[in-house]
């Protein structure tokens, strides 16, 4: 069951993902479960209420949820497609219990958030209540749409003559939703609104461009307050403040607070760059900004975020009204980050102010942001997300899991540093021992983990001259420890490879380029809690069990589509034997495959992020995937590297039954290689390709089958993808075959090498190369 934080304040994320069909929301086809917003799962739930997460905050789409305003005159045929006007969408609040049922289910509570910002985006009627090219799409799940986008229009709150978004829509929501959810036992109370801002100036109803009419807000939020007090006496109803929440201008830029009304809870919002706003990462450029939002012309620092929260806390004081800080991130790329977090959570909680980070969630975008709270994969267990640590410190909770990563190459005379790290908080330092197994040298034998969140010890390693040596782990206290990791200092891998170990021979390699591969042998039925899956089980986290990964970022592969009821029907790969080999089967139709989401540099906002996959498509770079298919004519991705919203791509693919490179770059040039015939059907190949500037390779178990010389434009990738492919913002199909195993990593291995590395993939599928 969830367990609340001592003395029962809530804490807890933001499961954001229901909220995301805008900006295309009426105008066009943008309204897709698990492509264009995403359900939170029962998984993830139970997950955070194991780790202290009692309450939660979810963040929805009024549009979605009432496609049709109760004041809205739509005739007959409109209502006939989009419902009768205040209706709820069925299959909308049909995903809004389901999350709720999810907190029930582990003694939590859920917070309702309308997440419009004083907004309604709606379609344009005309004076017989129509709508120009309204259209019913063919898939139930997607919201009809008008083909004519002059036909969309933003609503906005309003008090004056001819206001397009009245107080009688807002009451008649907030009505209808208390009616729907107040009795649910995951219920947690209702968001008013999040981040109500530039509302229209006095006398007017358009977004104001100066100085917007603050008593709008007020009003509208007190007109729901009352409308849900006659409905619910007692729910908790969380109010938000002009101005996108600041922290700072809660009490001087809301006119008439606090408002009338029994258990009202005063919401606030606070990022920690400089500006407050939640879109900058890099401590130093912020620093260097000589600015602090709320605060003056002063640079960044350790008591940022107590310092502006602290003018939340005294209005609070002062009028005896109760306080959440209902959005705050922890950027991961910098301590002096986790610093400033852990400083500023620490007095939310000496002033019982309620905690809710961002952003929790399943939707594509929240998958590695540079401020998440989001669980990985690694070495076969949840990696959960440095924000989680910070908070569990903040609310007493002590659990933590131990995960180590560094080089595993160490040419002889070198040496090697490995992090051994938590991911949570330890209420007392902890020690460990790690030995070797075949000599070197260690700079220290014993490691202790400071108590605290996300600590973390390192030592090095000089390995002895062409060996393998295992470093192994062990503690007096005890408990999980990260698993023995080996250090290769082979003079000549190939070799060793031929005469010795094939498995240590290509190990070696993937060290000396630090590649990663992923066996599906080793998948999980979920990264959240998950288990070894058995033969018909889904596999949704297979673990890096190269040497791909680091300290702060782990090249796990994971699935976190929802595939509830309802949700369209897409699929997880699921485990299967093939000839007493283990393997993912992707053959199922609308198969979602596996995906590694990470981040990309961005000047002055995240110049050089820690989790970063390991080239972009002018890196020297090779993927090597052995798979199966049934057929003669499968068609589509085997493996991609690509950035999520533009097109670049490096990918291994089959084109009707032949395998296939292709490189596409920001500038458009276009690499394609297909073999000249099609691969046999039901039996394991392996498939492989590189590319350095000037020579592309396609492979086909362990033999050339095409080439190209292109040098390909500096263009950044952000993802990695097994079995399927995510480009342009969609989806691109899998092969739908089976794989059982990838590996991938940047540089240039010469042709033995990369033969081993094949050699070895092959024998993972029982195939003798």
């Amino acid at each position: 069951a969830g367990r609340a934080a001592p003395g029962g304040l809530a804490m807890g994320t933001n499961l954001s993902g229901m909220e995301w069909a805008r900006p295309g929301l009426r105008y066009g086809q943008s309204t897709k479960p698990n492509l264009n917003y995403t359900v939170p799962r029962a998984a993830d739930v139970a997950w955070l209420a194991a780790n202290g997460c009692a309450k939660n905050r979810l963040p929805i789409q009024w549009e979605l949820l009432q496609p049709v305003l109760v004041t809205t005159n739509a005739n007959a045929s409109v209502q006939s497609v989009l419902g009768a006007p205040g209706a709820f969408n069925a299959n909308y609040a049909a995903y809004i219990t389901s999350v709720l049922d999810a907190h029930a289910a582990v003694g939590a509570k859920c917070i309702i958030d309308c997440h419009n910002y004083g907004r309604y985006q709606d379609f344009v009627y005309q004076a017989d209540g129509s709508v120009i090219g309204l259209t019913a799409s063919r898939d139930p799940l997607i919201m009809p749409f008008t083909t004519d986008g002059s036909q969309v229009q933003v609503r906005i709150f309003a008090t004056a003559a001819g206001a397009t978004l009245t107080t009688a829509a807002f009451t008649d929501f907030w009505t209808r939703v208390a009616r729907q959810w107040m009795s649910h036992p995951g219920f947690g109370g209702y968001g008013l609104q999040n981040e109500p801002h530039d509302l229209p100036a006095p006398g007017s109803t358009v977004a104001s461009t100066g100085v917007e009419d603050q008593t709008i807000w007020p009003t509208f939020a007190q007109a729901a307050i009352n409308a849900i007090r006659a409905v619910d006496p007692a729910g908790p109803i969380y109010v938000a403040g002009n101005d996108w929440e600041a922290v700072w201008t809660i009490g001087t830029n809301n006119p008439g607070w606090p408002l009338a009304g029994s258990n009202l809870v005063y919401d606030v919002h606070m990022y920690l760059d400089a500006y407050s706003n939640g879109f900058a990462f890099d401590y130093d450029t912020e620093v260097a900004k000589n600015y602090s939002a709320g605060i003056g012309s002063v640079p960044i620092g350790p008591t940022t975020g107590s310092q502006r929260l602290q003018y939340a806390i005294n209005w609070a004081a002062t009028c005896g009204a109760r306080l959440a800080l209902t959005e705050i991130g922890m950027p991961v790329d910098d301590p002096r980050w986790q610093t400033m977090f852990q400083n500023a959570v620490n007095l939310a909680r000496q002033n019982n102010v309620e905690v809710y980070s961002w952003m929790g969630g399943n939707h594509w975008p929240a998958r590695n942001y540079a401020i998440n709270h989001v669980p990985g994969w690694h070495q076969g267990r949840t990696l959960e997300p440095a924000v989680s640590g910070a908070m569990k410190a903040a609310a007493g909770i002590a659990s933590a899991s131990l995960f180590d990563d560094g080089p595993g190459y160490a040419a002889s005379g070198t040496s090697v540093t490995i992090t051994v790290y938590a991911r949570g908080n330890l209420a007392a330092p902890l020690t460990i021992n790690v030995a070797s197994s075949n000599g070197g040298t260690l700079s220290k034998t014993t490691l202790t983990i400071p108590a605290g969140a996300n600590g973390q010890d390192s030592y090095t390693f000089t390995a002895p001259a062409n060996a393998v040596t295992t470093l192994s782990y062990s503690s007096p206290s005890g408990g999980q420890l990260p698993p023995p990791r080996r250090v290769y200092s082979l003079t000549d891998p190939v070799s060793y490879a031929a005469g010795t170990s094939l498995y240590d021979g290509a190990m070696a390699i993937l060290a000396k380029y630090q590649a990663s591969k992923w066996e599906m042998a080793d998948g999980y039925t979920d990264y959240m809690q998950g288990a070894m899956a058995a033969d018909g089980q889904p596999v949704r986290a297979v673990a890096d069990s190269g040497f791909g990964s680091s300290a702060g970022n782990a090249m796990e592969m994971l699935n976190w589509i929802n595939t509830a009821s309802n949700m369209g029907g897409m699929s997880a790969p699921v485990m299967k034997t093939l000839n007493g080999v283990k393997t993912t089967d992707h053959s199922v139709y609308n198969t979602f495959g596996l995906w590694c989401k990470k981040c990309e540099p961005q000047p002055g906002v995240q110049p050089n992020p820690r989790n970063r996959v390991p080239y972009n498509i002018d890196d020297g770079h090779f993927a090597i995937a052995a798979i199966a298919v049934p057929g003669t004519a499968n068609t589509g991705l085997v493996f991609q590297a690509s950035k999520t919203e533009d097109n670049q791509v490096a990918e291994l693919a089959l084109q009707n039954g032949a395998p296939a490179a292709h490189w596409l770059d920001i500038n458009g040039q276009n690499v394609q290689l297909t073999a000249s015939s099609a691969v046999a059907a039901g039996t394991p190949f392996v498939l492989s390709m590189s590319s350095v500037p000037g020579a592309q390779r396609l492979r086909l178990n362990t033999q050339v089958v095409g080439s190209a010389s292109a040098t390909l434009a500096a263009s950044p990738f952000t993802q990695m993808l097994i079995g399927w492919g995510y480009q342009g913002y969609y989806p691109r199909d899998g092969f739908g075959g089976n794989v059982y195993g990838v590996i991938t990593g940047k540089g240039a291995p010469t042709t033995s090498e990369l033969a081993v590395l094949e050699r070895y993939l092959g024998a993972v599928a029982g195939l003798a190369l």
